[in-house]
Parts: C-alpha cells; sequence; structure tokens
C-alpha cells in the first residue's frame, strides 16, 4: 500500500486544496480501508464551504463540522484492507470481503446510548461522527471521507455491501435515495385522520436537485396522483418531467410566493397540495410551502440539514393550528434502508435514468473548480473520480 494519499481537503471555510495525506498504517478493529471509485458533493459540504457549520442544532447531537477535513459521504469504493471478520463489519452480516465494491452510512453511532438503544433505523445517537464532516484531516486515521484516493472507514460505521451487478454510478447516489424514506414515513402516517401520503395524493417537491429529482421519482413509485416540482432553473424542471416523471414543473422564479400558492390550488381543485417536502435547503421556503398545503395536509421537512441562521415567522394559526398540518422535521436518513435502495433503484433503472442525476465528474486534481460547480445552477451531482 501507498506511503501516502492524495485528497481534496476542505482546509477552512472558502478554501479547498490537493493534499497528500498520510496513508493509514494501522487499522482499528472493525475498520477498514477502501479504494474510491468516486464521491460527490453533498449540500452538506457546500453548507461548510460557506462555514455553515452546525449539524442537529439544539440537541443533544449537536456538533459542527471542522477544517481541515476530508469531505465525502455519498461513496462508492472497493475494499483493499480489512481489520476482522467481513461478516461482522458488514451491516446485515454479509461475507465481506477485498475486493468487494461498499458504500457506507454517513453516521458513526456508539451504538450504545439511549437513542442507539431505543430508535430503531435513525441515527439519533447523541455520541455520534460524521464520515467526511467531522473528522480531522491532521491527525489519524486523515482519510474519512470520500474525495481521496483511498478512504478509512472506522469501527462502528455502517457498511453496506453492494450487489456485484449494481454500478459505480448508483452505489454513489445510493444515499441520496435512502433519504427519500421520508416519503415512506409519510405514507406510514396515513391512517391518522386524513394526514400523510396516500395514493392518488398530489405532492409538491420544493427543490429539484439530485435529491428533490429522486423524491419526485420516489413519490410516483409509491402511488402519488400528481407530481409537482418546484424550482429556479428550467433545466432541472425538464429532466424532473421529462425524465423522473413530473406532471408539470413550476419555475418559482417568475412568481411571488402568493402567486405560487394559488398555482397549486389551481392543481387541486382549490384545496391545495395534500403533500410537501422541502429539499431546497433554505429556511424562507418552509412558510410558502406550508401555505401551499390543502387543510390536514402534510409538511416534510428534511432540505434544512445544516444550520444556516434562516428563521421563518409563521401565523401559528392559519398556517399550522386551523389548518390541522401533520409538520414533519427530519435531519437523516434510515441506515437499514441502504438494500432497499438498491434493489429499487436497479428495478427501475429503465423507467429512471439515475445516472443522468451525474451533471459534473471531476478528478481530485481539480478540487476547487469541482466545489465552484456545485454552487451553479447547472449542476445537480457533482463527483470525484479519484
Amino acid at each position: 500500500m501507498p506511503d501516502s494519499v492524495k485528497a481534496a481537503v476542505m482546509v477552512a471555510p472558502g478554501k479547498i486544496e490537493l493534499q497528500q495525506l498520510p496513508y493509514p498504517q494501522e487499522l482499528e478493529p472493525g475498520a477498514l480501508i477502501v479504494k474510491m471509485e468516486m464521491s460527490g458533493i453533498c449540500g452538506t459540504d457546500k453548507h461548510a464551504f460557506n462555514n455553515e457549520l452546525t449539524l442537529y442544532g439544539g440537541t443533544q447531537s449537536e456538533q459542527d463540522m471542522v477544517f481541515p477535513s476530508v469531505h465525502g459521504h455519498e461513496n462508492s469504493g472497493i475494499v483493499v484492507e480489512m481489520n476482522g471478520k467481513g461478516a461482522d463489519i458488514e451491516y446485515s452480516g454479509k461475507d465481506l470481503k477485498i475486493g468487494d465494491r461498499i458504500t457506507n452510512c454517513p453516521n458513526v453511532v456508539c451504538k450504545k446510548c439511549y437513542w442507539c438503544r431505543t430508535v430503531h433505523g435513525y441515527p439519533y445517537c447523541a455520541d455520534h461522527e460524521g464520515i467526511g464532516m467531522t473528522y480531522y484531516a491532521d491527525r489519524f486515521p486523515y482519510i474519512v471521507g470520500g474525495w481521496a484516493e483511498y478512504m478509512y472507514l472506522p469501527p462502528n460505521a455502517w457498511i453496506y455491501k453492494v450487489p456485484e451487478y449494481f454500478p459505480v454510478e448508483l452505489t454513489a447516489l445510493s444515499e441520496l435515495f435512502v433519504v427519500t424514506a421520508i416519503l415512506d414515513r409519510a405514507r406510514e402516517l396515513a391512517a391518522h385522520g386524513g394526514k400523510g401520503f396516500h395514493s392518488g395524493d398530489t405532492v409538491v417537491i420544493q427543490g429539484s436537485g439530485a435529491i428533490g429529482m429522486m423524491a419526485v421519482a420516489k413519490a410516483r413509485l409509491l402511488g402519488a396522483g400528481k407530481v409537482i416540482a418546484l424550482d429556479t432553473s428550467p433545466m432541472k424542471l425538464k429532466m424532473a418531467t421529462e425524465l423522473f416523471e413530473a406532471d408539470k414543473g413550476i419555475d418559482v422564479s417568475q412568481l411571488t410566493d402568493d402567486e405560487l400558492v394559488e398555482a397549486i390550488k389551481e392543481e387541486t381543485e382549490g384545496r391545495g397540495a395534500d403533500v410537501v417536502l422541502e429539499t431546497v435547503g433554505q429556511a424562507e421556503v418552509v412558510k410558502v410551502g406550508l401555505q401551499m398545503l390543502r387543510r390536514g395536509g402534510t409538511y416534510l421537512e428534511t432540505g434544512n440539514f445544516a444550520d444556516t441562521g434562516g428563521t421563518v415567522t409563521l401565523n401559528v394559526h392559519r398556517e399550522l393550528a386551523a389548518k390541522n398540518v401533520l409538520l414533519y422535521g427530519n435531519t437523516n436518513h434510515p441506515f437499514d434502508g441502504y438494500y432497499t435502495a438498491f434493489d429499487a433503484m436497479w428495478r427501475y433503472r429503465e423507467r429512471f435514468p439515475w445516472e443522468k442525476l451525474i451533471t459534473h465528474r471531476f478528478p481530485l486534481e481539480q478540487c476547487e473548480e469541482a466545489m465552484g460547480q456545485a454552487f451553479k445552477p447547472d449542476a445537480l451531482k457533482v463527483e470525484f473520480t479519484p
């Protein structure tokens, strides 16, 4: 194995550079090292670059992303070293071995705290770390993130063996599809007084980025009646309607909030949407999102993963209580959802061209250009290909 590893290191807010980092010469029990194939730039990484660092703010899990660090938690890689039995390391006990392709959940949890012992499937851990977000690049194990030639995955990381037929692109995108499980959770709530997500419902997706696009497809697969995609990019709206089966795309840059609410009412016989999912990651869109809902509608908030300091002023009576709104907050995804994501993405690969969500690919040497591209409106998923 090499003595050093080429990596794109976020050294400070607004600054990323190519560095040579030490290759970890010793592995902790239960750890492994993968040779990276592809790693995406997530909205959370963009928040870190903008110095918006706080995750899980106001909870026992609150922590800040750190510098210097090797980001990258949407990963595809090949196992090259492993300290322990593969069946003990792999999430479901599969026979993991050198040469297998894997991906990982971003959260490294303690598996001992109250939350780990009582909340099934979701990483609420009060003592957790974030792959590519909260591990320092200037100390062992240096490369706990996918923007590098090799990545170290520490003990307690959730590791998923990918089926042999599952390609690199879909592996690197699978974490995004797992995030759409928020729509599955809404389906589970459909028995409660007309709330939740029912077959035939009108679903509005605020934001047609990569996750929003996958949410459009997921809503369709779960039986939505009408799916409406919102964005400021005509290119993204065209993709949402032509490739991912949104019934309608609305360019919100051309509308006031009142006009947007009226446009949604026109699509729903004056009632408003049954379900609205926020994937923009901007607090100010929540207010108009709530106004789009019908009485008894369900609002799913998952985009504001990092604390940007954004606040919204609501008329609690009019926008929540009088409308009997079900408001569902979410800052994560189920770590037990990866295998079903693999299955669904593969099963519907002809219907939904997932790989077209990857709009740009860069080598590590072009890390500054890659980060710049990730902020441009024509970017969906920007990937590093070490």
